[in-house]
């Protein structure tokens, strides 16, 4: 009943997590769409006053220059924002979700020089000649051409800035003047159509990937866990658990602190399979590596070294600490039955300590010669190393 309990518990627990990490995702997605915008959009802010000038000087002869002066101002004004909004960005390089905090910031700025273009000339365009209301026209169009391009990592951003862009403008025209200003319009209304269709393919894109980076990356962590993971307790396999000590004993041999390590082997094991079956034994594993890894501390580290063999490493841990810790551990153990298919399972463990600080290798040998001690003396108990100093009054009684 227990296994089965702890198995729903852990299919809950799973339900859970998947829709966190989809939307952790989706927020990661978000930032790299974002992050994308910041450096692509970083010369627009160039171009735009460039296109502008260009606007200006070929209206000029025929607009209200007074008018024209000051969409210039607004324009530089609005890109001057930008420009300080693309510095601070590049000064601060935010990472990961972190970007997301940049995001109003710059749709603030991007739809304030957006109107500005759109409805500014709509009001500079010269209302009686045709010519300068194309030349106009054209270069909105290339402006919007070039938002298609730059803003289509987020596809509602494209539309929206293309259509704040193009549609006063040719709303003006078409008003204006009649026959050639809806010939335009319709113009212009196939090219809105193409962009629509053209930001959907770039978006989808874009989106599939993000999306395959991310599931890659996730695959690349899921293979490097289960690697270092031992499947069945999910604590560190052995290859990991080498590598990852080297760090804490040397760490130790610098500092001149005491490091021990625990060897415990689950008593009886293979009686338990031979008469319980391999599933029996699966959850005793299972279950001694789970009392385990809610008995130590996260500096602590653990593994299965193999079959029923477990190892903890004990850094800046005496051997009387280490033996209170082996104590608790093998208490833990007498005292929790582990449920398997066919009833109830009592379990016990032997365990045996060491302490030292000549190598991880020599350390982990005396813990498993004090193994086979408790063992020898009857099993259900800890044994401390001999070898080491006050091994007598750290043993803890029988």
């Amino acid at each position: 009943m227990k296994a089965r309990q702890a198995d729903v518990a852990t299919i809950a627990r799973d339900a859970q997590e998947i829709p966190a990490r989809g939307r952790e995702v989706a927020d990661l997605i978000r930032a790299d769409r974002l992050q994308l915008l910041y450096w692509q959009s970083f010369p627009a802010v160039f171009v735009s006053v460039a296109a502008a000038t260009l606007l200006a000087v070929l209206l000029w002869p025929a607009a209200d220059r007074e008018a024209l002066g000051l969409w210039m101002a607004i324009l530089v004004g609005t890109t001057l924002a930008r420009a300080a909004l693309f510095a601070a960005y590049r000064m601060k390089a935010p990472s990961g979700p972190a970007i997301l905090a940049w995001e109003r910031p710059y749709l603030v700025t991007l739809m304030a020089s957006t109107l500005t273009w759109g409805l500014g000339s709509a009001w500079v365009m010269p209302k009686d000649s045709f010519l300068h209301q194309a030349i106009t026209m054209v270069i909105l169009v290339g402006m919007a051409g070039g938002a298609l391009s730059v803003y289509s990592a987020i596809r509602w951003l494209a539309i929206v800035t293309i259509a704040v862009i193009l549609l006063p403008a040719t709303l003006w025209v078409v008003a204006l003047e009649g026959t050639p200003g809806l010939f335009l319009g319709f113009a212009i209304l196939l090219f809105c159509v193409s962009a629509l269709r053209a930001t959907k393919v770039l978006s989808q894109s874009m989106q599939r990937s993000f999306e395959l980076t991310y599931e890659l990356r996730q695959a690349k962590e899921d293979a490097e866990r289960m690697a270092s993971t031992d499947s069945l307790t999910g604590l560190t396999n052995r290859r990991a658990f080498l590598e990852l000590a080297t760090a804490p004993m040397h760490y130790c041999q610098r500092n001149d602190l005491a490091v021990s390590a625990i060897v415990m082997d689950l008593d009886h094991f293979k009686q338990i399979n031979d008469t319980r079956g391999h599933a029996a034994g699966d959850e005793a594993i299972a279950h001694a590596g789970r009392l385990i890894d809610s008995n130590l501390r996260r500096s602590d580290l653990r593994c299965r070294w193999g079959g029923e063999e477990f190892v903890i490493l004990l850094p800046d841990t005496p051997l009387a600490e280490a033996a209170g810790v082996a104590e608790k551990l093998r208490e833990a153990i007498a005292a929790s039955p582990v449920a398997v298919p066919d009833g109830v399972l009592a379990l016990t463990a032997s365990l045996g300590v060491a302490e030292g600080t000549d190598s991880l290798e020599a350390l982990i040998h005396r813990a498993d010669l004090a193994l086979y001690r408790a063992k020898r003396e009857g099993r259900n108990r800890v044994a401390c190393d001999e070898a080491t100093p006050a091994a007598a009054e750290a043993r803890p009684a029988a």
